[in-house]
C-alpha cells in the first residue's frame, strides 16, 4: 500500500497540504474571530516569493528566504517538465526516472540555497503566478500535473519524517496555543475546528477534485481506495504535526515575534525545533520546509483554477440538451471555452487577492465544508435509490450540516457586531449577507436530505 501511495496517489488527488498550515494564523491570533478558515488561495503563493528590503537597500532575512524559494520553486517546475517528458514520451522506467528525480530536487535545493537572481516584489509574483495557473490548468495533465505531484510527494515524505524528528528534538508543548489557553480566548474549540481544518477525509475542495481530475486518471477503480483514504491519512498525520509547529512558534512569539504570517509560522515552527539558535541548519531546513509549502500551494492552486474553469464553462452549457463547448453556437460558443473560462477565472483570482480577499476568506471553511455536505447528500441519495445501505454518508452529512451552520452563526455575529461598533467596511456586510445565505441553504439541505433519504426510502419498502 505504501507504494501504491508514493507510485500512483500524488500523481493524481489534490491533498492541498497547505491549508494545515494556513491554520497557524488563526490560532495565534485568536481575536481575528472571522479567520477561523483555510483554502486554496493564489495569496498563499506570492507571499513565500516576495521578498523585503531594509533602509540600506540591501535583502532582509525573511527577503533572502523568499528569494531562495521562488528560485527553488522555479526550477522544480523546470525538472518537473523534463520529468513527465521522459516518462511519458520517452519511456524512461519509473524506478530510474524516481532516482534521478530525488536528485534533481537535491539539485535544486542546492541552486537556489547558492543562485537566486530573481528578486521581485508580492504584486510582481501575483500576476507571474497567475500566468502559471493560466496555462497549467489548460496544459494536458502529463506534461506538468502528474509529474510535479509525484516529485512533490517525496518533499512531503521529507516533510513529515523532518516534522517528527523535530517532535522528538524539540519536546513541543500544545498549552502554548491560545485556543487551548482559555485566559482571555473567546474562540471556541467546536465548531470553529472543524471548519478552520477544512481539508481531509470530508472536505468539499476534495470532492469536487475527486470527480474532477482524480477519478479521471485512476489506472483502476480498485486503486481509489489506496489513493484517496491513504491520501487523508497522511494528511491527518501532517495536520497533527502543523498545529505542534504552531504551538511550539507561539512560544517564540510570545517574547520576540520571530514568526509572522502562516509560511514563516509553519516553516520557522518545526526548524527552530531542530535548530533553536536559528543557524545554518535552520536556514537549510526552513527553505526546504517553505519549498514544500509553496509546492503544494501551486499544485492546489492550478487545480482549483481547473476546477473553477469547469465549472465557469457548465453555467453555460445545458446537459439535458447534450451541449457541450464544442457544439455550441452564439454567446456560448464564447463563454464556454475553455481559454477564456481560464482567462476570466484567473483574473478574477487576482482581483480578489489584491484587492481585500481576506474580508470574505471567513467563509471559506464553512461554505466548502457546506458543499462537503452536499456531496455527501448526494452519494447517500444515490445509494438510497439503488436499494444501498447509506448509513456511513449520511451521519458525517448531518454532523457537517450541525458543523457548518454553528459555524456560520458565531461568524456571523461576530460580523454584525462589528457593524454595530461602527465603522465597518463593506468586508462584514458581505460576511453577514453571505453567512444567513449559506445558513438558509445548510437548512434546506438537511430537509432535502432526510426527504430524500428516510422518506424515499419509506415509499419504496411500501
Amino acid at each position: 500500500m505504501f507504494y501504491q501511495l508514493v507510485q500512483r496517489s500524488f500523481v493524481s488527488p489534490r491533498l492541498s497540504k497547505f491549508r494545515c498550515a494556513a491554520t497557524a494564523t488563526v490560532f495565534l491570533n485568536p481575536s481575528s474571530c472571522g479567520n477561523f478558515t483555510t483554502g486554496v488561495s493564489i495569496t498563499y503563493i506570492y507571499l513565500p516569493f516576495g521578498v523585503t528590503y531594509n533602509e540600506t537597500g540591501a535583502l532582509t532575512a525573511a527577503g533572502v528566504a523568499n528569494a531562495q524559494v521562488a528560485m527553488v520553486s522555479l526550477l522544480f517546475i523546470l525538472m518537473a517538465i523534463v520529468f513527465g517528458f521522459a516518462v511519458y514520451r520517452k519511456g524512461v522506467k519509473m524506478s530510474i526516472a524516481s532516482v534521478i528525480g530525488v536528485i534533481g530536487i537535491i539539485a535544486c535545493l542546492f541552486i537556489g540555497l547558492n543562485f537566486y537572481p530573481i528578486q521581485l516584489s508580492t504584486n510582481a509574483w501575483m500576476w507571474i503566478v497567475g500566468l502559471y495557473i493560466m496555462v497549467a490548468s489548460v496544459a494536458p495533465v502529463w506534461i506538468l500535473l502528474q509529474p510535479r505531484d509525484y516529485l512533490s510527494s517525496f518533499l512531503l515524505y521529507a516533510m513529515l519524517a523532518l516534522a517528527a524528528l523535530a517532535v522528538f528534538m524539540g519536546n513541543p508543548s500544545m498549552e502554548t496555543l491560545p485556543v487551548l489557553n482559555k485566559a482571555g480566548n473567546t474562540t471556541p474549540v467546536f465548531p470553529v475546528l472543524f471548519t478552520t481544518i477544512a481539508c481531509g477525509a470530508i472536505s468539499g475542495f476534495h470532492s469536487l477534485v475527486g470527480s474532477g481530475t482524480t477519478s479521471k486518471q485512476l489506472d483502476k477503480e480498485t486503486h481509489a481506495k489506496p489513493i484517496a483514504y491513504g491520501g487523508m491519512l497522511i494528511e491527518c498525520a501532517l495536520a497533527i504535526m502543523t498545529l505542534i509547529a504552531v504551538a511550539h512558534a507561539f512560544s517564540f512569539n510570545g517574547t520576540d515575534l520571530a514568526f509572522k504570517g502562516a509560511t514563516q509560522i509553519f516553516g520557522g515552527g518545526i526548524a527552530s525545533m531542530i535548530d533553536p539558535s536559528r543557524g545554518t541548519v535552520y536556514s537549510v531546513l526552513y527553505t526546504l520546509l517553505v519549498l514544500t509549502y509553496s509546492t503544494f500551494c501551486m499544485t492546489s492552486l492550478d487545480t482549483a483554477t481547473r476546477m473553477g474553469r469547469f465549472m465557469f464553462q457548465e453555467l453555460w452549457l445545458d446537459g439535458t440538451k447534450g451541449e457541450t463547448p464544442e457544439n455550441v453556437t452564439g454567446y456560448k460558443k464564447v463563454l464556454a471555452n475553455p481559454y477564456v473560462a481560464t482567462l476570466i477565472t484567473v483574473i478574477l483570482g487576482i482581483g480578489l487577492g489584491m484587492n481585500g480577499y481576506a474580508k470574505i476568506w471567513a467563509l471559506f471553511g464553512s461554505a466548502n465544508q457546506l458543499l462537503a455536505a452536499l456531496a455527501l447528500l448526494a452519494i447517500a441519495a444515490w445509494l438510497a435509490n439503488i436499494g444501498k445501505k447509506s448509513f456511513m454518508c449520511w451521519v458525517p452529512m448531518f454532523f457537517m450540516l450541525a458543523v457548518t451552520i454553528f459555524s456560520l452563526g458565531i461568524n456571523t455575529k461576530t460580523q454584525f457586531a462589528a457593524i454595530a461598533a461602527g465603522g465597518a467596511d463593506w468586508g462584514p456586510w458581505v460576511q453577514a449577507i453571505l453567512g444567513i445565505l449559506l445558513i438558509v441553504l445548510a437548512i434546506v439541505l438537511a430537509i432535502e436530505g432526510v426527504q430524500t433519504i428516510f422518506f424515499k426510502k419509506k415509499k419504496a419498502s411500501k
